[in-house]
């Protein structure tokens, strides 16, 4: 009986410490900290590509230690050059998203969003779409304020012809203060 009243009491001062310690700890993200970046900076090697270079800011915003919300919006416009007389058709798009993330252990994190969009060829009726996203990644600063985040993704979304999923790496880049 007396080794298990000493267990138990060495069990429970380790949990104490081990508790005590944890509350200590500094967040890995604090309250209060802004984010400000691309969402993709993977997209810059289409710079000089027909494609061009498609850049998605977002603002995010911790509202509780190692926990944040972002806002990000991406609009997007192609003209496609008309063949044997035809008019060019330009088509464009738009996406709202909304988006969380809970950071752990060394500056990694795991998010979730919502996006919602709609695209326009100016032919057809306008399309609009739906989609998701999980994924985990690292937040890695870089100097000062400056820092970059390597993700893997993975996604998925429906529009008004169909749904579509898939993985994806992306490497956001930004500002936080």
């Amino acid at each position: 009986m007396k080794k298990f009243i000493v267990s138990c009491s060495a069990f429970a001062f380790a949990f104490c410490a081990l508790n005590v310690s944890a509350q200590d700890a500094e967040p890995l993200q604090p309250k209060g900290t802004w984010y400000l970046g691309s969402a993709d900076a993977t997209s810059l090697f289409k710079m000089f590509s027909a494609e061009g270079v498609d850049v998605a800011p977002f603002v995010g915003y911790t509202v509780a230690d190692n926990i944040a919300i972002s806002l990000g919006l991406n609009m997007a416009s192609a003209t496609i050059d008309g063949v044997d007389g035809a008019s060019d058709m330009t088509m464009s798009s738009s996406q709202v998203s909304v988006g969380a993330a809970y950071f752990f252990g060394d500056n990694f994190y795991g998010q979730a969003q919502v996006v919602l969009g709609n695209s326009d060829d100016g032919v057809n009726d306008a399309q609009s779409s739906t989609g998701y996203g999980v994924g985990l990644g690292k937040y890695i600063p870089v100097k000062d304020m400056w820092f970059i985040s390597p993700q893997l993704n993975y996604t998925g979304g429906s529009n008004d012809l169909g749904s579509s999923s898939g993985a994806e790496i992306r490497i956001q880049f930004g500002a936080s203060f």
